[in-house]
């Protein structure tokens, strides 16, 4: 099998030859490199773009233009979707953390299937409520608790994360300052420390 084929049959789960086959003729792979956007605020997006590999991070700007991390994409087959209705002017800008690797499909080709094939409905409708479930424990959890428990949160929500994210984005997703966020840490290590030198 080829690399495209793994991933639609292996990443994304799918099984109908004939679809299959029909997306990965329509497939083309979208490099980034580190720091490098795949689209802005404003941007028309043409494409739906598939992770294969690497790490992607979703923002948005406030009242004074200041970028606010909304979320990270790092599991091969998070679709980089900057707008919850296909098709449109991005809501969100999407940036790579590190060297990525996409499959980008066009919309003109994704929205007929979506009509025409059960397994792509079924596969955007996981997609869309995987997105809705993380987005709702998301602000549930910056709403009802406290700096250093989100920080707990983020590691056991994004394993290995801390060591892949600048820790400016990761105290923007948190809502909270880098210094809070290194207090934090500090603090963590030194209960850590506290904690061994009591057994």
């Amino acid at each position: 099998m080829t690399e495209r084929e793994i991933f639609f049959r292996n990443v994304l789960g799918l099984t109908d030859p004939v679809l299959i086959k029909n997306l990965i003729e329509n497939t083309q792979p979208k490099l980034l490199k580190k720091r490098e956007l795949l689209q802005n605020v404003g941007d028309d997006v043409p494409y739906l773009y598939l992770l294969s590999t690497g790490l992607l991070r979703g923002f948005f700007y406030d009242s004074e233009g200041h970028e606010i991390t909304d979320c990270f994409g790092y599991i091969p087959g998070t679709p980089a979707v900057a707008c919850a209705e296909l098709n449109r002017t991005a809501q969100i800008g999407i940036e790579a953390l590190e060297d990525s690797a996409l499959y980008s499909l066009p919309f003109e080709v994704v929205l007929p299937l979506m009509e025409s094939n059960q397994q792509v409905m079924v596969l955007y409708n996981r997609i869309l409520l995987h997105s809705l479930q993380e987005q709702w424990e998301n602000k549930i959890m910056l709403a009802q608790d406290t700096a250093p428990r989100r920080y707990l949160w983020f590691n056991e929500r994004y394993p290995g994360l801390i060591d892949r994210v600048s820790h400016k984005y990761i105290a923007s997703f948190l809502g909270i300052s880098p210094v809070q966020l290194s207090r934090i840490r500090r603090a963590i290590r030194e209960q850590k420390v506290q904690d061994s030198a009591d057994l």
